[in-house]
C-alpha cells in the first residue's frame, strides 16, 4: 500500500499545459492559459535566432532549412508519443492499448459505493473539533509597527496628487487591489480617490465600494496615514469635462517595484496633480519597504470592513451556525467548494456525465470564452489536469476525505459556495456522508438574502465571515477567496491558518485505487490532515524588502504588531482595538493630548488625538447600527473611567447610539441631561431620537426650550429635524414658524431643508401651502416632485399627480410607484394601466409596483399575468410581492394556490417570514377556514417570532366567525401579553368578538377602555346590542357615535335601521333616515332595503312603496322587502302584484320572496292564488319550499275552511307535522266550528307538545268557544298539573 501511494510522486505528468489554470494561480479570473508548448517550438526559435544573428553563406541557410524541416517532421511524431505513453487516456488508448495513469480518470462515484458499508460501520473514536489543531509554534517577539512612512503623515507634508485607481474581478481581488491602492497613495505621498469597481462581465457585479465596505470607517481609519476622498476637486473634474476616463491612464506592468513608482509615476503625479491606473490588480509588488507593508495590513485587517448590511446578516448566519452547531461546543467546519459550472468547465476535466457532460462543458467554454479553448495548436488534457491537481474536488470526493480524517456525521459543516453542478445529484452524498450540512441559502431567509441576489461579492462576503469564524477551514481549489481566507485566519488565529489544505495529487490517486481498504484510506487522510497541520504555521522568511509570498496568504511577520487576539465575535474591528488601547494605554486627555505612561507625561500631537477620538465615534456608531447596544454601553463605561465623557463630541455619538433603538430613548435624555457642555449637534440629535421613537412632541418641547432660552442658535440641520416632527405630529403652526425663520435666515435656497418643508405641510394635510411652496423653489430634485405628488395622491387629487409625473423631466421608479399607489388607495382601476406605462417607459418593475398591481388586478387571469412578471424579474421571494400574491389568490377564492406559494416559500425559510403568514392568516379567514387559520397562529407562537397587530386581528376574526368565546379568550390573553390590547385596530376586533358572542358587559368594558374607537369598534357594539335585543341601548350607541363624528358607514346604518324596526320606532327611522340623505348614503341598495323594511314595520307602507317608486335600479332583496311590507300592512293586492312585476321584469324570486307573498295571501285569504304561487315555486323556479311555506299553507287552507284539503295537504308534508301546523288547524277549528276534527287536532297537539302551557291554554279557549264544557273541565285539570303560563308584557312609545 505504501508504495502505491508514494508512486505519484515519481510522476510529473507534464508541464501542467492544457485547459486548466494554476492551482497557486493570485487570481481565481477564469480566463483559459495558452496552449502547451512543444519541445519542437524552442528549437525553431533557436534557429531563428541563429539567423538572425549571424551572417551565413546561401550554402549554409540551405543546410539549416533542410535540418529544420527534418526537425518539422520529426518532433510532432515524438510529440505525440509523449502525450499517449504519459497521459495514457483519449484516443490514443484504444490504439494501444495502454492502462490509464493513476489519478488520471474519475473513479471517486465508483469507490464510495465500494466503501460506503465500511464508512457507516467505522466505529472508531470520531475527532474532536476542538483538539485538530495540535501543532504549536514559538513566535518571535512582537515587535511595534514602524513609525516612518506608514505612520501619520505630518501635518506640513503637502500630498503630490490625486490617485485613481479602478479594480475589477471578484470580492478578494477587488480587497487585494484595493491594498495595493492603499500602499502606493502611500509610497506617493498622493490622496487616494475611493477606488472604483468596474462591471466585470464574468462576475456580473455592479457593486460600488460602498455597497461592500464601510466607506466611513475605512477613511477613518486610514485617517492620518493616508487621506482618502470619495471625489476629485471640482477644479481638477472641471479640467476634464466631469468625466474620469479622460485622464491619461497609465499602464503599469504586473508586480511593479516601488522604484517604478518613485521614478515613472511620480513625475506624472507632480505635473498633473492625478493619475489614474486602470486597471489596478497585482500592480505592486510584494517587495516593499515595512512601512509601505505596515499600509498594506492595516488595510486588509483595519480599515477594510464590510459595509453594515453585509456585517449585520453576516453575524446572524455566524450565530446560526454557531447554535447548530451546539453538539460540537458551537464549532463548526466551512468548505470552500468550487464545483460550479463555469470552473468545471474552465478546468477541462471529465466526470462522471459522459458524452452529455462534455456537449454541456463545450457549450459552458464557448458561452463564457469564445473560441480561446480552440486556439490552434491549444490541446485540452483532462486526464493531466486531474493528476496534476487542477481539477476541482467534487462534493464527494471532499466528504470521503473529511470522514477519512475522522470527522462523524455529527458534524456541522457550512458549505460555502455559488450554484454546484448538477447539485441534486453531486451532493446528495455529502449529505449522506454529513447531514448536518448547511449553506447561507439555508440559514438565511429569502428576504435576509433578497438584497444580495445578484451580486456575486456581497455573497461571497457572507460566505467568508462565516468561515473566517469556522474551527476547521477546508479549500478545494486556488483562488483569491481561499489565499485571503487562509491569511486572515492566520491573523486572528496567531499564526496558524486552521486550515485543511489537500494533497489533491495524492488524494486522486487514492480515489481510483479499488483495491484499497477504508482503513488505509482513512490513515492516508490522516496524514494529511496532520501535513494540514503543521504548514498551517508556516512563516516565511522576510529579508529586508525581499518577500516572494503573498502578505495577504502569510501576513506574519509584518502583521503581526496589528494582531488582536480578543476577536471570536463579529463586533466592529476599531471598537476592539480601540478597548485593548483603552485598556493599555496610552490614555489620552482630550482637553490637553498628553500621553500617561506610569508617573510620566509625554505630549502627543494633536492630529493623532483627532484621529483616535474619530475612530471612537465611528465604533459608537457601529455599535448602534449594527444593534450591539452591549458593546456600547461596555464602552461607554469605559470612557467614564478614563475621564474623557466632558467631550462633547463623544457624547453626541453616545447619544446617537443610544437613538438607534426607542428602548434606549430614556438613556440617550439622561446621558444628554447630565453633559456639562452642548452644542447644536447635541440637541438636533435629541430631536430626532424623540422623532424617531414615535415621540415628536418632545422633541419639539426641547427644541422650544432651546430656543426660547437661547441655548444654541439653529441650523439648516435642526431645522430639518423639526420639520420633520411637526409632520408627525401635524403641528403645522410651529412648522410654519420654522418655516418663516427658514426664509427668514435665507435658506430657501437649501433644496433638502425645502424637501422638509414641503414634506412637513404635505403630512398636516396642508397641500395649498405646499403647492405654493413647490411653486416657488428655485431648484427641484426628484425628492421635491415626489413629495408633492405623493401629496396629491393623498388627497385623492389623481389628475394633479398624474400631471406632476408628466412635468417631471426624469421621473423615478419611486414617482410611478407613488402615483400607482394613489390610484390603489382611491380603488381606481387605472392603477394597472399605470403599471403597463411604467413598464413601456423602461422602468423595472419592483417590490413597490407588484403589490399595488396585484391589488387593483380585476380577475383571476390578470393576478396569475402579474405573477408570472414576478417571478421573470426576480421578486417571488420578495416578503411584500410574496404576501401580495397569497392575498390576491385568497381574495379570489384560489385558496389552494395560495396554501401551495405559500408553502413553497415557508419551507425554505429558517424564521418566520411574518408578512408572509400574516397574508396567508387572512386568506384563511376570508375563506372561512377558521380552524387552518388558528392553527397557523399557534405555529407561529410556537416558533417564538413576535405576533404583531395583524396576527392577532387575523385570530380574533377567525375566533368570530366561529363564534368561539373559549378561544376567543385565549387569543386575548395573549393580547395583552404582547401590550396590544388597547390598539385601536386589535381593541377593536376584541370588541366585536364579545359583543358578537353576546358578552355585552365585557364588550363595554374593552370599548370604554380603548383609548382611540374607530368605526369598528362603533359598528361591532351597536350591531351586537342589536342581535341581542338591546335596542334602545344600540340606538343610543348610534347617537353617540354621530355626535362624536365618527365615520359612519352604510352597514352601521343598516343595522340601526332595524334596530328602528324592531322598536317599531317610527321617528327614530326618520331620523335616520334624514341622516342617511345627508351622508350620501340614501342610494346604497343595503340602506334602501333596511328603509324599506323600517317603514314597512313601523306601519308607514305609503312611505316604503315611495322610497320603492323612486329606486332606479332594484334587485331580488329590494322586491323582497316591499312585497313582505305590503304583505304585512293589508296590501295584499299590492304585494301579488309587485310579485307579478318581478317575475316579468326576469328577476327570480328566492324562498323569502316566496313567503312574503303567501304571508300576503294569508291576511287576505286569497286560497287560490296562494294555491298557483306555491305550485310555481318548485315548477317555475325550482324553489323546494320549507318548513314556513308549508306553514302558511295550512293556514290558509285552515281560515278558509278547506279542513279535508288541510289534512291532506298534512300527509303529504315531508316531515313530521309540529305543534304549529296544529295550533294553526285547531285555530281554524275554532273560527269553523268545526267539533269534530278538534279533538282529532287536540290529541295531536297534545303529543306534540305534552309539557308546554300554552298548549293547554289554547286548546281550553277554543273549547270554551264551541261550547265543549267537559273537554274544557279536563283541559284545565291537565293545565294545572302542568303549571300556569307566566303573563306576558306589552310596551308602547310615547311622543312628548
Amino acid at each position: 500500500m505504501g508504495a502505491k501511494a508514494k508512486s505519484h510522486h515519481h510522476y510529473n505528468g507534464g508541464n501542467g499545459g492544457g485547459c486548466g489554470g494554476s492551482e497557486s494561480s493570485s487570481s481565481n479570473s477564469p480566463s483559459p492559459p495558452p496552449s502547451p508548448r512543444r519541445n519542437s517550438s524552442s528549437l525553431v526559435s533557436h534557429h531563428r535566432r541563429k539567423l538572425r544573428s549571424k551572417p551565413m553563406s546561401v550554402v549554409a541557410g540551405f543546410l539549416v532549412l533542410r535540418r529544420f524541416l527534418r526537425l518539422l517532421v520529426v518532433l510532432p511524431v515524438l510529440y505525440v508519443s509523449g502525450l499517449v505513453m504519459c497521459v495514457g487516456v483519449g484516443p490514443f488508448c484504444s490504439l494501444v492499448g495502454h492502462t490509464p495513469h493513476p489519478g488520471s480518470v474519475y473513479r471517486s462515484h465508483e469507490m464510495f459505493q465500494l466503501l460506503w458499508p465500511h464508512i457507516q460501520a467505522d466505529n472508531s473514536t470520531p475527532i474532536e473539533l476542538s483538539s485538530v489543531w495540535r501543532y504549536r509554534r514559538k513566535l518571535k517577539e512582537q515587535k511595534p509597527c514602524p513609525h516612518s512612512t506608514a505612520g501619520p503623515q505630518s501635518d506640513n507634508a503637502a500630498p503630490s496628487g490625486y490617485l485613481i485607481v479602478e479594480v475589477n474581478g471578484g470580492l478578494n481581488q477587488q480587497r487585494s487591489a484595493i491594498c495595493n491602492a492603499v500602499a502606493l497613495a502611500g509610497v506617493l505621498n498622493a490622496i487616494l480617490v475611493i477606488p472604483r469597481f468596474e462591471f466585470n462581465s464574468v462576475w456580473r457585479d455592479q457593486s460600488t465600494f460602498s455597497d461592500i465596505y464601510d466607506e466611513e470607517h475605512f477613511t477613518a481609519t486610514l485617517e492620518g496615514y493616508v487621506r482618502v476622498v470619495k471625489e476629485l476637486p471640482e477644479a481638477l473634474l472641471e479640467r476634464y469635462d466631469h468625466n474620469i476616463s479622460n485622464i491619461p491612464n497609465i499602464r503599469v506592468e504586473a508586480w511593479a517595484p516601488v522604484r517604478y513608482y518613485t521614478g515613472e509615476v511620480y513625475p506624472v503625479l507632480q505635473s498633473q496633480g492625478v493619475v489614474r491606473i486602470a486597471p489596478f490588480a497585482n500592480r505592486l509588488s510584494m517587495s516593499v519597504p515595512p512601512p509601505i507593508q505596515h499600509l498594506r495590513c492595516l488595510s486588509n485587517y483595519e480599515a477594510l470592513q464590510f459595509s453594515s448590511s453585509i456585517s449585520n446578516l453576516a453575524k446572524k448566519l455566524v450565530e446560526r451556525m454557531t447554535e447548530k452547531s451546539s453538539r460540537s461546543g458551537g464549532k463548526y467546519v466551512s468548505i470552500h467548494l468550487r464545483f460550479e459550472e463555469d470552473m468545471v468547465a474552465f478546468s477541462c476535466c471529465l466526470y462522471d456525465g459522459g458524452e452529455a457532460e462534455k456537449a454541456e462543458m463545450n457549450l459552458v467554454r464557448q458561452r463564457g470564452w469564445g473560441n480561446k479553448f480552440k486556439s490552434k495548436g491549444g490541446v485540452t488534457l483532462p486526464g493531466l489536469n486531474r493528476i496534476n491537481g487542477k481539477c476541482p474536488l467534487t462534493p464527494l470526493e471532499v466528504g470521503m476525505m473529511l470522514r477519512g480524517m475522522g470527522f462523524d456525521n455529527t458534524t456541522s459543516i457550512y458549505l460555502a459556495s455559488g450554484k454546484i453542478y448538477w447539485a441534486e445529484k453531486h451532493l446528495a452524498p455529502l449529505l449522506k456522508m454529513f447531514p448536518y450540512l448547511h449553506t447561507k441559502e439555508s440559514l438565511a431567509t429569502p428576504d435576509e438574502l433578497a438584497p444580495f441576489k445578484g451580486y456575486s461579492s456581497r455573497l461571497a462576503a457572507l460566505d467568508y465571515t462565516v468561515c473566517l469564524f469556522s474551527e476547521v477551514f477546508v479549500t478545494t481549489q486556488g483562488g483569491n477567496f481561499p489565499h485571503f481566507l487562509m491569511g486572515h485566519r492566520r491573523f486572528i488565529h496567531g499564526g496558524h491558518s486552521k486550515t485543511i489544505v489537500p494533497d489533491k495529487r495524492k488524494l486522486v490517486v487514492l480515489l481510483q485505487d479499488m483495491g484499497i481498504s477504508w482503513t488505509d484510506f482513512r490513515l492516508e487522510m490522516q496524514t494529511m490532515l496532520r501535513e494540514s497541520d503543521r504548514k498551517g504555521m508556516i512563516i516565511p522568511r522576510v529579508k529586508k524588502f525581499t518577500r516572494k509570498s503573498s502578505v495577504y496568504t502569510y501576513p506574519l511577520p509584518e502583521c503581526r504588531c496589528l494582531q488582536r487576539h480578543n476577536n471570536t465575535q463579529i463586533v466592529p474591528s476599531t471598537l476592539s482595538s480601540l478597548m485593548t488601547k483603552l485598556h493599555s494605554g496610552p490614555i489620552f486627555v482630550w482637553s490637553s493630548p498628553v500621553c500617561l505612561r506610569g508617573n510620566a507625561r509625554t505630549p502627543i500631537p494633536s492630529y493623532l488625538a483627532v484621529m483616535y477620538l474619530n475612530r471612537i465615534a465611528i465604533a459608537l456608531r457601529h455599535c448602534g447600527r449594527i444593534q450591539a447596544f452591549n458593546h456600547g454601553k461596555a464602552f461607554h463605561s469605559q470612557l467614564i473611567k478614563l475621564g474623557i465623557m466632558a467631550d462633547v463630541f463623544l457624547s453626541n455619538n453616545l447619544i446617537s447610539m443610544y437613538a438607534e433603538t426607542p428602548r434606549l430613548i430614556n438613556d440617550a435624555q439622561k446621558l444628554f441631561d447630565e453633559m456639562p457642555q452642548r452644542n447644536i449637534v447635541t440637541w438636533t440629535t435629541m430631536v430626532s431620537a424623540y422623532t424617531k421613537c414615535g415621540r415628536g412632541g418632545e422633541g419639539l418641547r426641547m427644541y422650544r426650550d432651546m430656543v426660547e432660552w437661547g441655548l444654541e442658535r439653529p441650523n439648516g440641520f435642526m431645522y430639518s429635524a423639526v420639520l420633520k416632527a411637526c409632520g408627525a405630529v401635524g403641528k403645522v403652526g410651529l412648522g410654519r414658524e420654522v418655516h418663516k425663520r427658514v426664509c427668514g435666515e435665507g435658506l430657501e435656497f437649501d433644496t433638502v431643508l425645502m424637501n422638509a418643508v414641503l414634506d412637513m405641510y404635505v403630512k398636516c394635510g396642508r397641500l395649498g401651502e405646499a403647492k405654493r411652496v413647490f411653486d416657488g423653489m428655485l431648484e427641484r430634485n426628484w425628492m421635491s416632485w415626489n413629495v408633492m405628488i405623493s401629496g396629491c395622491c393623498k388627497a385623492g387629487l389623481m389628475e394633479e399627480a398624474v400631471g406632476l409625473l408628466r412635468r417631471m423631466k426624469e421621473p423615478n421608479a419611486a414617482s410611478w410607484n407613488s402615483v400607482i399607489a394613489g390610484f390603489v388607495s382611491n380603488g381606481s382601476r387605472l392603477a394597472l394601466e399605470f403599471v403597463r406605462l411604467m413598464h413601456r417607459e423602461g422602468f423595472l418593475l419592483d417590490c413597490y409596483t407588484f403589490p399595488c398591481a396585484l391589488k387593483t388586478c380585476g380577475s383571476l387571469a390578470s393576478g396569475e399575468q402579474i405573477h408570472c412578471n414576478v417571478v421573470k424579474t426576480g421578486f417571488e421571494s420578495d416578503s411584500f410581492a410574496l404576501s401580495a400574491l397569497v392575498d390576491m389568490y385568497a381574495n379570489f377564492n384560489e385558496l389552494n394556490a395560495a396554501v401551495k406559494l405559500f408553502d413553497q416559500y415557508s419551507r425554505c425559510s429558517g424564521s418566520i417570514n411574518l408578512a408572509l403568514w400574516n397574508s396567508m392568516l387572512s386568506g384563511c379567514v376570508i375563506n372561512k377556514h377558521n380552524r387552518a387559520a388558528l392553527d397557523l397562529v399557534s405555529k407561529v407562537h410556537c416558533s417564538g417570532a413576535r405576533m404583531d397587530c395583524y396576527t392577532y386581528s387575523g385570530a380574533l376574526k377567525a375566533c368570530i366567525n366561529l363564534l368561539n368565546l373559549r378561544l376567543g379568550r385565549q387569543v386575548h390573553g395573549l393580547v395583552v401579553t404582547a401590550g396590544y390590547e388597547l390598539d385601536y385596530v386589535v381593541g377593536s376586533i376584541l370588541t366585536d368578538l364579545y359583543a358578537k358572542v353576546g358578552n355585552i358587559k365585557d364588550a363595554l368594558g374593552l370599548f370604554h377602555r380603548l383609548p382611540v374607537k374607530d368605526t369598528v369598534a362603533w359598528s361591532g357594539l351597536i350591531i351586537g346590542c342589536a342581535k341581542i335585543g338591546l335596542s334602545w341601548l344600540a340606538f343610543q350607541l348610534f347617537r353617540d357615535m354621530v355626535y362624536l363624528g365618527v365615520v359612519v358607514d352604510h352597514f352601521v346604518i343598516s343595522y340601526v335601521l332595524k334596530v328602528c324596526s324592531s322598536l317599531t320606532s317610527l321617528g327614530s327611522g326618520k331620523q335616520v333616515h334624514a341622516f342617511c340623505v345627508k351622508s350620501g348614503y340614501a342610494s346604497e341598495g343595503v340602506v334602501v332595503t333596511s328603509l324599506i323594511d323600517m317603514y314597512s314595520k313601523c306601519g308607514d307602507i305609503d312611505n316604503g312603496l315611495a322610497m320603492f317608486d323612486s329606486l332606479a335600479d332594484r334587485d331580488t332583496v329590494c322586491w323582497t322587502g316591499i312585497i313582505v311590507g305590503c304583505g304585512q300592512n293589508g296590501r295584499a293586492d299590492e304585494a301579488i302584484r309587485l310579485f307579478n312585476m318581478m317575475t316579468e321584469s326576469g328577476l327570480k324570486p328566492n324562498k323569502v320572496t316566496y313567503l312574503g307573498v303567501l304571508s300576503a295571501c294569508r291576511h287576505a285569504g286569497f286560497v287560490e292564488k296562494a294555491r298557483t304561487i306555491f305550485s310555481s315555486m318548485e315548477k317555475e323556479h325550482g324553489l323546494e319550499p320549507r318548513v314556513q311555506h308549508y306553514y302558511c299553507m295550512i293556514d290558509i287552507l285552515g281560515q278558509a275552511g278547506c279542513f279535508e284539503e288541510a289534512l291532506d295537504f298534512i300527509s303529504k308534508l315531508p316531515f313530521e307535522p309540529d305543534q304549529i301546523i296544529w295550533r294553526s288547524l285547531l285555530g281554524a277549528c275554532g273560527t269553523h266550528k268545526n267539533t269534530e276534527l278538534v279533538n282529532i287536532v287536540a290529541d295531536h297537539l297534545i303529543a306534540s307538545s305534552p309539557e308546554d302551557p300554552s298548549t293547554y291554554v289554547t286548546l281550553s279557549n277554543v273549547y270554551a268557544e264551541l261550547g265543549m264544557w267537559i273537554d274544557l273541565s279536563k283541559i284545565r285539570t291537565a293545565v294545572r298539573q302542568v303549571g300556569a303560563k307566566t303573563e306576558g308584557k306589552s310596551w308602547i312609545e310615547i311622543s312628548v
